[in-house]
């Protein structure tokens, strides 16, 4: 991606349903820069196959079991990305962004990944109160985290939570850009802007930006993290890509503790 050229936004919509607000936020995550948004959705093999398997069943929300029936999957799944595409190319068009719409049928994480390739920025839509097709969790995502260096995490609804936390472990231009980030999306929703930092790291005041408060977090562990999202009321967590957390395997799994959505950015 040069200066000039418009940074491609790719979002993921093979469950939980498009969320203008995520959509908005993809754009001011990409500050001034001219977007291209395409929305993906990936008609899944695997539960092709699986619906063709002698015996298989599927157990609904309320514990009712009956047999997969593989003609009756086929129909949801083309009914929920027909929804998919419809809602997504109204709120694109409501937010005036140049955009195109793909249903490509395939595994879904390798499918995902290909696609990904070409992308500044990945949105993976994961609604944890959807009523149809169920979140997937967040390790079967693992290609595309150590694929890709910007990636959103919306773990729907997301107009959920109170406050953005951007962690910054170490002052770095990452760190600057990720609170610049999380600022823009504090100040749309008029939320309150922390920023974690370890103990003994005290950053200069230019890198903090107006408005943010600053707290200290003595343990820079997961589980510390989460209990942090959950006492702040987190909509958001920022994470700039380059930090010493194991981000491979504790970004995914905060993903699913999480009930906020989770950005991890170059």
């Amino acid at each position: 991606m040069t200066a000039d050229s418009p940074i491609r936004v790719l979002l993921t919509l093979d469950c939980g349903a498009v969320d203008a607000d995520s959509l908005r936020a993809a754009k001011l995550i990409a500050a001034d820069g001219q977007l291209e948004i395409t929305g993906l959705y990936v008609e899944d093999e695997d539960l092709y196959r699986a619906a063709q398997l002698p015996g298989a069943t599927e157990v609904s929300s309320a514990g009712q079991i009956s047999v997969l029936d593989h003609d009756a999957l086929a129909v949801q799944i083309a009914q929920e990305a027909q929804r998919a595409r419809m809602q997504f190319e109204k709120l694109a068009g409501v937010l005036k962004l140049p955009f195109s719409f793909r249903i490509a049928r395939g595994r879904l994480v390798e499918t995902l990944v290909n696609a990904a390739a070409k992308s500044d920025l990945v949105v993976v839509s994961r609604s944890l109160r959807t009523s149809g097709l169920r979140a997937r969790h967040a390790s079967e995502f693992r290609p595309l985290m150590e694929q890709q260096r910007s990636l959103l995490f919306v773990n729907e609804p997301w107009r959920s939570g109170r406050a953005v936390i951007v962690l910054c472990e170490s002052p770095s231009p990452r760190s600057e850009r990720a609170l610049l980030a999380g600022k823009r999306i504090a100040e749309d929703d008029d939320l309150r802007l922390l920023m974690a930092v370890p103990q003994g790291f005290e950053p200069a005041d230019s890198a903090r930006p107006a408005g943010v408060e600053l707290l200290v977090l003595p343990e820079w562990t997961e589980a510390a993290i989460v209990d942090l999202c959950e006492t702040s009321d987190a909509r958001l967590l920022v994470v700039p890509a380059g930090q010493h957390i194991d981000w491979r395997t504790m970004l995914l799994r905060l993903v699913d503790r999480l009930s906020c959505s989770l950005l991890k950015l170059d």
